[in-house]
C-alpha cells in the first residue's frame, strides 16, 4: 500500500467506533479522500487526543486503499497547518464554511484532484475567518466549484434557441438561461431577474469571482439549486445560511 502525503481540509466527520473516526478530506493533490482516523478520540500516556474538526486545515499521511472494499484509506499522520478561530466566532461564518464544505463533498469524485478548487476553498476559509458579510464569498465559491467540476451553466444566452435578449428564467435540466420565448415549453424552471442572469454571465472563471458589486442573494439561490439539481439533493446546510441572508 503507498503512502499519500498531501495537504487537506476537513469535509466531513463520522463517529466510526468510541475511539476512531471517518473523515472525508479534500486534498490538494488527489482530491476527495475517504479515510480511517483509527484512535484519533483515544489518549494515552504519551498523548492526547488529537481533536481533528470540519473545516480543520492540516497536512496528512495515508495508506492509500482504493480497491478496499468499505474504499476507506487509513489516517497514519495529522498535523494541523492553519486554525481559522475567527471563522468559528459567527455563526454566519461556521454556516458559511460548513455550506462550502457540503457542496464540494457532494459534487467532486473520490481520488479526482482539483488543485484549483482546493485553493479557493482554503481561501475562502481564511476570508472568512474575519470577514463581516460572507454572501460575496459563498457566491464567488459556488461559480468556482461548478466551473471546476464542467457544471457551469449558461448565462449568457439562451441554451435553448441562442438569444441574447429576454432572459427571464433559468433551467437546471437544461443547463443555463432560457428566454420567455422559449419558457413556456419547459416544466423544469425557476423565474430569475434579468439583473441577476447578467452579473452572473459577467463571471469568468478564468479570471476568478469578483463581481462588479456585490451579488445580490438571489445569486446564491439560483447557483444553490443547480448544484442541488445536480448532486440529487439540496445541502443541508443551504437552508441555515440562507437565514442569515435573509436578514440582510
Amino acid at each position: 500500500m503507498a503512502i499519500v502525503r498531501d495537504i487537506a481540509v476537513v469535509l466531513r466527520r463520522f463517529e466510526y467506533s468510541e475511539t476512531s473516526q471517518v473523515l472525508v478530506l479534500f486534498t490538494r493533490a488527489h482530491g476527495k479522500v475517504r479515510t480511517l482516523a483509527k484512535g484519533m478520540k483515544r489518549s494515552t500516556r504519551q498523548r492526547f487526543a488529537a481533536a481533528v474538526d470540519v473545516l480543520d486545515v492540516g497536512a496528512v499521511a495515508l495508506l492509500e486503499q482504493r480497491s478496499a472494499a468499505d474504499g476507506l484509506s487509513t489516517l497514519t499522520e495529522w498535523k494541523q497547518q492553519r486554525f481559522c478561530g475567527g471563522l468559528r466566532e459567527r455563526l454566519d461564518r461556521i454556516h458559511a464554511g460548513q455550506y462550502a464544505a457540503e457542496v464540494t463533498a457532494m459534487l467532486t469524485e473520490d481520488w479526482d484532484a482539483h488543485p484549483a478548487l482546493f485553493d479557493a476553498l482554503a481561501e475562502l476559509l481564511s476570508r472568512l475567518n474575519d470577514s463581516m458579510g460572507v454572501l460575496d464569498l459563498v457566491v464567488g465559491y459556488q461559480c468556482t466549484l461548478l466551473s471546476e467540476v464542467g457544471l457551469w451553466p449558461r448565462f449568457d444566452a439562451c441554451v435553448l434557441c441562442g438569444r441574447r435578449s429576454e432572459l427571464t428564467t433559468f433551467s437546471a435540466l437544461e443547463g443555463g438561461a432560457v428566454c420567455r420565448h422559449c419558457e413556456p415549453s419547459q416544466i423544469e424552471k425557476r423565474s430569475v431577474p434579468g439583473a441577476v442572469i447578467a452579473s452572473l454571465a459577467a463571471w469568468s472563471a478564468a479570471a476568478g469571482p469578483p463581481f462588479d458589486r456585490p451579488p445580490d442573494v438571489r445569486a446564491f439561490d439560483v447557483l444553490d439549486y443547480h448544484l442541488s439539481h445536480a448532486a440529487g439533493r439540496p445541502p443541508s446546510t443551504g437552508r441555515l445560511l440562507r437565514a442569515h441572508f435573509e436578514h440582510r
